[in-house]
């Protein structure tokens, strides 16, 4: 079928850089041969399959020595995503360019199948398109957490303890109502999320700025912004800090031995964002997107993919799963492709908590996996699962290692992979890099089109 098909290829590794998963370097056999996907901009295919892309945010990780030395994903009990890695691709993909930071929104562009080193758009930026933001020339939108720092200045959390969305939305309330001014305007977000929007300060854009979740168990003032707007952001959180030591909601949560809010931190600048090549343009499908968190639905925002809102599909470990798999399959029902995004297993692993991860990704393997497995026997669908990026347990933070990832459905035969690994991913020997590619070969034509090959 002339114009429907990707031609895959594979050639030997050229890139310096050496690769590395779960903190170890690949082994040599499998740096050998890297896929690379030739794709037309368009590929229009009339053929009925759906296509589901599931994002475990941060499941992949490093070992744990308080089980044996195995990863989270190695522990987890996840008998759907094995049955699915053995009978489709598994490998590992590089979602993160070298020179860019292992970032969601880099790690996320990624897997929606767009090179993000060509779409350079500041977190901030995305985060206020989900909310409807829209910003002038002159304005530069930014992230800001809610933390709880210690009084020896250590950040204890860069949450809050996922402080609840009503108090999160009466403390940003508070500090809009104090600081919002010419200069800044203050916005709520999802859970501990902010977005701030400055007007008239572009020089935010070269100054470095430190993400929270980066500062855990560490003293802050060794992430001191540094740069053209140092002075204002520092002076921000300074003023937002005296605040929140006299907040209402504060004293509330104090009384019912929750965590204060003690500080904000600004970072993840970005200006007005120019919106992407659209999905549908550049893949020849309709897509809808699923997620609990705005970066998310910004990214689809920007690329005409359709964000889904569903009750109880949050962005911690009290996600309804039941909930989000009931909605996959209503996207699926009314689009080509679902992208359904789960952040608990990164929002566990910035918090350290080993246990908490394996539960949010047995989690998923249950309630979401268990649901796509059927359409992938019936060949009505294809599945892509991977991470974004790994965040260690031990580490609180992202890292730009590799991650594994399953690629199953009508046209893809086992390569002899056993489960959604780590290890497993580097035992095979698929690397691909780019990790944009990956939506390429997902849906490539050439098998999908069957029975006209």
């Amino acid at each position: 079928m002339p114009g429907c098909g990707v031609v895959m290829r594979y050639n030997r590794r050229t890139d310096e850089h050496a690769l590395k998963v779960a903190g170890r370097l690949v082994p040599e056999a499998a740096l050998l041969w890297c896929a690379t996907i030739d794709a037309p901009m368009n590929m229009p295919c009339n053929n009925p399959l759906k296509y589901a892309v599931v994002i475990a945010d941060g499941a992949s990780g490093e070992p744990l020595d308080a089980y044996g030395g195995q990863t989270s994903l190695e522990v987890a009990h996840t008998p759907h995503l094995d049955a699915l890695a053995q009978t489709g691709l598994v490998g590992l993909s590089k979602n993160v360019p070298d020179n860019l930071e292992p970032s969601s929104n880099i790690a996320c562009t990624a897997i929606c199948g767009y090179d993000p080193a060509l779409y350079p758009i500041g977190r901030g930026a995305l985060e206020g398109a989900a909310l409807g933001l829209e910003l002038a020339d002159d304005e530069v939108a930014l992230r800001l957490n809610l933390t709880h720092v210690s009084p020896e200045g250590v950040m204890v959390s860069y949450s809050t303890d996922n402080i609840s969305g009503t108090d999160a939305r009466a403390l940003l309330t508070e500090l809009a109502a104090a600081l919002d001014d010419d200069t800044f305007k203050l916005y709520p977000g999802v859970g501990f999320r902010g977005i701030l929007v400055v007007k008239g300060h572009p020089g935010l854009l070269q100054t470095r700025l430190y993400a929270a979740h980066n500062m855990s168990d560490e003293k802050v003032a060794g992430y001191q912004p540094h740069g053209p707007e140092a002075a204002l952001i520092i002076n921000y959180q300074n003023r937002a800090r005296r605040l929140l030591a006299s907040s209402p909601t504060n004293t509330a949560r104090r009384n019912k031995g929750l965590l204060p809010a003690t500080d904000v931190f600004v970072f993840w600048p970005g200006q007005r964002p120019q919106h992407m090549t659209s999905f549908a343009k550049l893949y020849g499908k309709n897509a809808g997107m699923l997620s609990g968190v705005d970066l998310l639905n910004g990214i689809a925002l920007l690329a005409n993919i359709q964000p889904y809102h569903f009750a109880g599909v949050t962005d911690g470990p009290d996600n309804n799963y039941t909930a989000q798999a009931e909605g996959a399959l209503q996207i699926l029902a009314e689009k080509d492709v679902a992208f359904i995004h789960v952040e608990a297993p990164d929002a566990e692993g910035h918090d350290g908590n080993a246990a908490g991860k394996i539960a949010a990704i047995e989690a998923l393997d249950r309630e979401i996996i268990s649901r796509l497995v059927p359409l992938v026997s019936s060949l009505a669908a294809r599945v892509l699962v991977l991470p974004d990026h790994p965040t260690p347990v031990a580490l609180k933070r992202h890292s730009r290692d590799l991650v594994p990832f399953v690629l199953a459905g009508s046209g893809f035969a086992s390569n002899g992979g056993r489960r959604l690994t780590e290890a497993e991913g580097a035992r095979t020997g698929l690397i691909v890099s780019p990790g944009y590619q990956l939506m390429a070969m997902l849906l490539s034509a050439e098998s999908a089109c069957s029975p006209a090959h």
